[in-house]
């Protein structure tokens, strides 16, 4: 019999993209360098990924997928039943059809999607095809997230991103007009952005007619090429402040720290995160959460293909607390406080009464007790809860440090 909740979240890894961009930390494979492709139209045919269909490192993931696909499938004695599915990298257009069809068919023989909610996949704008759009709106998928990043072409080519402004709008056109929900990433915070520009890059996305936009800023992530190079980057508070009070106005109010949606498109895989509810996870480097376990698969292609050969390929795992209902200061705490920090990213905030019935009334009143030392412009008591407000979520890093000094207690 399943030990947790009967349905749960998915989320895939493909490890693949056409070439690194110069800001990622995720783990992905270069499978080719391509000259920067500045505004040529979506194409039906997948046009930069003739090269990559015979590639025996997306063959050999395949197989991998399928064996810890497999072991899944044992360990639950059955196919689990999915809520929301997401396939993101990498860069998961650099599939091809028949890759495609190979993976949909791993994921049907594995799992249960008779209550599917949601499924999203992550798209580039320079490797989307028709075929692609095609072949998902015949399959499960509904909800589409591309990587837009800014509509400015220097924006872009400084990214390192192989598309420009025009081919981004163009990718949100043709997949609005299949039918699916669209989300868009955008990227602030670049060295010669202004206010401007990314007023510019809001607005053409907005008016495209997403209903989902996430606004990221540039960070320097260790171990990546721009994290070498060190760039001055400049203060990201006056262009997130903006996109606060630029994308309500245009129907998009936001519902979590880095996420603004039209009614009824919020993203239902991220609020599992949020939640802490079950996730599995499926591929290298993928990582999953389960009753107060979070953990990873091993981090590499090769690692991960060679454990899932004969056992299933969880290289670590952490212990965040133990199960629901028990409140000891060791196990419950840590895991308690995550919670809180993790609703605190969402307009609904802190439940007070179902955070008590999970972590206890104690946890529950130094949480209260912290917030409570906020300055009120940054938090909201509401009855029966708390939560950020917009000046609030601005500063969320700082309060997050405050709310952590209760784990260790």
């Amino acid at each position: 019999m399943p030990l947790f909740s009967p349905l749960f979240s998915l989320y895939l890894h493909v490890p693949f993209c056409v070439s690194k961009c110069s800001y990622c930390a995720f783990y992905s494979e270069p499978l080719g360098e391509t000259p920067f492709l500045s505004n040529p139209p979506v194409s039906s045919r997948p046009f930069i990924m003739d090269s990559f269909i015979s590639n025996p490192s997306i063959t050999k993931w395949l197989l991998a997928l399928s064996r810890e696909a497999g072991y899944i499938d044992e360990i639950w004695e059955g196919r689990p039943r999915l809520r929301t599915l997401y396939i993101g990298g990498g860069t998961p257009t650099v599939l091809s059809l028949s890759q495609w069809e190979r993976l949909l068919g791993i994921l049907e023989g594995a799992f249960d999607f008779s209550v599917i909610e949601e499924v999203t996949v992550e798209a580039n704008p320079c490797s989307l095809t028709e075929g692609h759009l095609r072949l998902w709106r015949d399959s499960f998928v509904t909800r589409v997230s591309v990587g837009v990043q800014s509509l400015q072409d220097d924006e872009l080519s400084w990214l390192g991103r192989r598309h420009g402004s025009r081919m981004a709008l163009q990718a949100l056109e043709k997949t609005l007009s299949c039918g699916f929900d669209v989300s868009a990433d955008l990227i602030f915070g670049l060295p010669f952005q202004t206010l401007r520009t990314w007023h510019d890059s809001l607005r053409g996305v907005a008016g495209s007619g997403v209903g989902h936009i996430s606004a990221y800023q540039l960070t320097l992530e260790p171990g990546t090429p721009l994290a070498r190079s060190s760039p001055s980057l400049p203060e990201g508070y006056s262009f997130y402040r903006f996109a606060q009070w630029y994308l309500p106005r245009r129907g998009l109010e936001q519902y979590e720290i880095a996420s603004f949606s039209r009614p009824g498109k919020e993203c239902r895989h991220n609020a599992a995160y949020w939640r802490q509810d079950p996730v599995l996870a499926l591929g290298p480097g993928a990582w999953g959460y389960l009753s107060g376990f979070r953990y990873r698969n091993a981090p590499t292609l090769e690692e991960y293909a060679a454990w899932a050969a004969t056992r299933p390929p969880v290289a670590e795992a952490e212990r965040l607390g133990a199960p629901e209902g028990e409140f000891s200061q060791s196990h419950s705490r840590p895991r308690g406080v995550e919670a809180a920090i993790l609703a605190l990213r969402t307009k609904w905030g802190i439940d007070t009464t179902s955070f008590a019935r999970r972590f206890g009334e104690e946890l529950t009143e130094e949480v209260l007790g912290v917030l409570k030392k906020i300055p009120p412009r940054l938090v909201e008591f509401f009855e029966g809860g708390v939560r950020l407000t917009s000046s609030g979520m601005r500063v969320g890093n700082a309060i997050w440090v405050e709310l952590l000094e209760l784990a260790d207690r």
